[in-house]
């Protein structure tokens, strides 16, 4: 096994958190022991950042992650265009900076030069293009890994939130619910808790789609017609699932310390309860994949970029967390 992982790290949208919260992370050196840093992003993005925090940073600068240093901060230089950072603005230039560094990075990761891969922030809007026609980064690494389904799973220690379905109007919701698509989900679910946290029987609680769970039927039949049946078949592939639960009392009255995994319905149901559990330090991580993806569990934050007040702990997590299942799957192998 490597000594020192190499970590491909996008930049996100640079009017964002993303630079922030990569320099405030880096700028811990112990971090550097296990893991080296390949940052891709124009140079100009983080040194403008770094006047902003006051922060002395040495980055390495480099072409390809093969000449990557170490131990040291490497800035993979991306194709060079006027780009002037404008804190908390959403700019068409923006997007198209977060999509060359995504679209780099997840090259040579394909490629085997880096291990893993962990995203900065994103706008889902201004990155689109005639190669990004997806609602996140789940959709993208899926299509990119050539499957249908992935798994977006949210981890914060032990808390581990699964969706069924993820950037979806919830007018949507009902509809795209299936038997096939919730054992798809926790086929995958379960696989990822063994394979990547090392849990050999996981526990895995699943939520209902109506209030109260559908009362039998008397506010939605979901539950009865989709839910049950699909957690029936589970269990006849001996996974260790119980449910559907009401998903309005599962997480205040603590049940979920009860399991090793949940799985929701859709993206607020699972994502509310995560994040005012997990209070910001939280981590998404693409489960299902033959690649390692994470990311914090936030959003571009416009509206504190460039103050210097970014909490960076959810980044940290994910850098982290996404070494931690590198090192479990290569125990595997």
């Amino acid at each position: 096994m490597k000594k020192n992982i190499i970590a491909g790290i996008t930049i996100g949208d640079p009017n964002g958190i993303g630079p922030e919260i990569i320099i405030k992370t880096f700028s811990d050196p112990k971090l550097l022991s296990t893991i080296t840093p390949v940052i891709y992003s124009p140079i100009d993005v983080l040194d403008f950042y770094l006047k902003k925090l006051n922060v002395d940073l040495a980055f390495n600068r480099i072409n390809s992650p093969k000449h990557a240093v170490l131990g040291k901060i490497n800035v993979l230089l991306l194709d060079s265009f006027e780009f002037i950072v404008e804190p908390g603005k959403v700019t068409k230039n923006a997007g198209e900076i977060s999509f060359i560094s995504l679209k780099n990075a997840t090259e040579d990761l394909f490629n085997n030069l880096t291990d893993f891969i962990v995203t900065a922030p994103i706008n889902k809007d201004n990155i689109q293009n005639k190669e990004f026609t997806f609602f996140g980064h789940t959709e993208y690494f899926t299509k990119k890994c050539s499957l249908k389904e992935s798994l977006m799973l949210m981890v914060h220690g032990g808390l581990r939130v699964g969706l069924v379905t993820n950037h979806l109007p919830v007018k949507d919701v009902s509809k795209a619910i299936t038997k096939e698509k919730i054992l798809t989900k926790l086929i995958l679910m379960n696989n990822s808790i063994k394979s990547d946290f090392g849990i050999t029987n996981p526990k895995i609680a699943v939520l209902g789609l109506n209030p109260h769970s559908g009362d039998n039927g008397l506010i939605g039949l979901e539950e009865k017609e989709i839910i049950i049946p699909a957690i029936k078949k589970a269990l006849n592939k001996n996974i260790n699932v119980s449910g559907p639960f009401p998903a309005d009392g599962f997480f205040a009255n603590n049940n979920h310390k009860n399991y090793d995994a949940v799985l929701g319905m859709y993206h607020d149901q699972g994502l509310i309860p995560f994040k005012v559990l997990s209070k910001n330090e939280g981590v998404n991580f693409t489960a299902g994949l033959p690649i390692i993806r994470t990311s914090p569990d936030h959003g571009t934050g416009y509206d504190i970029a460039g103050k210097g007040i970014a909490n960076s702990t959810s980044f940290e997590n994910a850098i982290i967390m996404a070494k931690d299942i590198f090192d479990s799957r290569k125990i595997l192998i």
